[in-house]
């Protein structure tokens, strides 16, 4: 990149003297820039940030002249633009230190299980992070697994040492102790092997605790959103009928144009800020099944052009009104994807919960003697749900001639849980290296077995807020609708004129309620189910409810206001609805 060291060139020789004082007395670079891995002097990297905040003061004197001379308040904002840049080149190494902690931490326990399960065949850590280097399934350990082996292999470090600096260098505070105790250990010549297995014990232990708190955040999460948004929604729907039919009345129709963009601008926004924040909270793993955002993506183009035809062509009755037509536009668009996951989700638990069984399994019948071929065919005659196909084909494979390795590599390319891809994938090398002992086998059936009594207990957490966006999409739809009921009712009695496009304020107010239930339910997916795709079962769901909700909910209205008001109304019910209206 020659136009990055060109500005780092000249940033330096304009601001490289005020470098280092900045660095003593203000901020100090250089461990942020370590953990971040941005390779860049904290000098340079100084400099660098005053160039682009000199270079954003022409922009502070424009809005500052603005808002001089023609008092326009907004863009005082751009005035103090060069510290924001400041503050950008600070929260910079900040994220990408989070970022690479987190993405650690998610392949941590498995890294350890891995070290720890070769460890018990006699593999030492340093070659078994020289095998980590080279596997794709967990991306974060390869990089710092070849930081390790940088350092021994090209600079001539000693591995004891490359694995102490690494623990230094690294964010991450469980994978520093976990090197640094290591290395204890060695020094002081204790036992390698337990060391290493009640550590990775630990980490997942602590890994459940983890997991245990991030479901009571979610469903925090989850909480302040329904409120947010249900308050927020009712607030605004309150104001805005106000504004259209009461005012609206008088002057023959309202304007429903800040509706429209508090439904489809302001909202969406809100919910996609909620989302990230799940997102952020949420255990990631490399492994993303594309297929439902895909068919989510055709359908979405169906269900657009199902909307226009129905809306647009207006001779379809009540389905050509703009709630129903946005109703089956929604769902055409959601429910397929949502079908799709569905099945896709299933097998993928299905695999994982009959991989745990197979492993438990596979280590009593390692015991008998039997070689870990031999195993595998043992047990292909046994029921394990929806992997037992799967099995039966491995067996097939391994009686015709090939490979272990190659079956099971086979195997995993074909899975797409990268729970079962890790598991396999340490089976592998378990017997690759180790023979496949009855000690290795066994490890790795303790490790994943706790690793699902960790997801069990993540999905039994946030399981009982599933039905709060439920209860919160239809609260709105039902007060939307009987707010307008109520407030059209009160005009007619007090003698004043409803609005002339009473009618179409209703399908206005209507679409933006099943609209906001279609969002709800994505955000509940993703909070509840880590899977935006999850969100689309629950939003073609209740945009279904919401919009039968909504035509049901006027009849009911109506009858139940025909049943309470007398035919022939006095003269003081009169006065105490005008009284109401007032």
């Amino acid at each position: 990149m020659p136009l990055l060291k060109t500005l780092e060139a000249w940033s330096f020789r304009l601001f490289g003297p005020i470098a280092p004082s900045f660095l003593k007395n203000v901020f100090e670079f250089k461990d942020y820039l370590e953990r971040a891995k941005i390779k860049i002097y904290p000098e340079t990297y100084v400099s660098l940030m005053f160039l682009a905040a000199a270079m954003m003061i022409p922009l502070s004197i424009i809005g500052a002249v603005i808002v001089v001379l023609y008092g326009f308040l907004p863009v005082i904002f751009l005035i103090p633009a060069p510290f924001y840049v400041m503050i950008g080149f600070m929260a910079v190494p900040m994220s990408r230190s989070g970022e690479r902690a987190s993405n650690l931490e998610r392949e941590m326990p498995f890294a350890t299980a891995y070290i720890s399960v070769m460890a018990a065949g006699g593999i030492a850590p340093y070659t078994s992070f020289k095998r980590l280097a080279q596997v794709e399934l967990m991306p974060a350990m390869k990089v710092e697994a070849r930081e390790i082996i940088k350092d021994v292999e090209i600079f001539g470090t000693d591995p004891l040492t490359a694995i102490q600096n690494a623990a230094k260098k690294n964010p991450l505070d469980i994978f520093k102790d976990f090197l640094s105790g290591y290395s204890s250990t060695v020094i002081i010549g204790g036992d390698i092997g337990h060391f290493l297995e009640r550590k990775a014990e630990d980490i997942f232990k602590a890994r459940a605790l983890r997991v245990r708190a991030a479901a009571e955040r979610l469903g925090m999460l989850l909480e302040t959103f329904i409120i947010v948004n249900v308050m927020m929604s009712l607030c605004f729907y309150i104001m805005f009928s106000v504004q259209n039919i009461g005012i609206g009345g008088a002057s023959g129709g309202g304007d429903v144009s800040t509706i429209i963009m508090y439904t489809f601008v302001l909202s969406p926004m809100l919910s996609i800020m909620f989302i990230y924040l799940a997102h952020s909270m949420q255990p990631k793993t490399p492994v993303t099944e594309m297929r439902p955002y895909k068919i989510f993506a055709v359908c979405s183009v169906a269900g657009i052009a199902l909307f226009m035809f129905l809306f647009l062509g207006g001779s379809f009755g009540i389905l050509s009104q703009m709630p129903v037509a946005l109703a089956l536009a929604l769902f055409i668009s959601a429910a397929p994807a949502a079908v799709v996951h569905g099945k896709l989700n299933s097998k993928k638990i299905g695999i994982e919960q009959g991989v745990n069984s197979f492993l438990r399994d596979l280590t009593e019948v390692r015991k008998t003697g039997l070689s870990p071929e031999k195993c595998i065919e043992s047990l292909s005659h046994r029921e394990y749900g929806v992997f037992s196909k799967e099995l039966r084909k491995i067996s097939s494979e391994i009686s015709w001639g090939i490979p272990l390795k190659k079956v099971m590599t086979d195997f995993i390319a074909r899975t797409k849980s990268w729970m079962t891809q890790i598991v396999m994938f340490l089976l592998v090398e378990t017997v690759d290296v180790g023979g496949g002992t009855i000690e290795m086998v066994e490890s790795l059936a303790r490790f994943n077995n706790l690793t699902q009594e960790v997801e069990k207990e993540k999905k039994a957490s946030t399981r009982p807020y599933i039905m709060m966006p439920y209860f919160a999409a239809l609260l709105l739809v039902v007060t939307t609708s009987m707010m307008l009921g109520f407030t059209t009712g009160t005009l007619g009695v007090s003698g004043s004129a409803a609005p002339s496009n009473m009618g179409w304020i209703r399908q206005v107010f209507t679409t933006s309620a099943i609209f906001y239930s279609f969002m709800v339910g994505i955000v509940a997916g993703k909070i509840s189910e880590e899977s935006i795709a999850a969100g689309f079962k629950h939003a073609a769901i209740l945009v279904i409810i919401s919009i039968i909700a909504a035509e049901i909910m006027p009849i009911v209205l109506g009858n139940f206001l025909s049943s309470a008001m007398p035919k022939s109304p006095s003269s003081s019910s009169i006065l105490l609805f005008r009284w109401i209206a007032k």
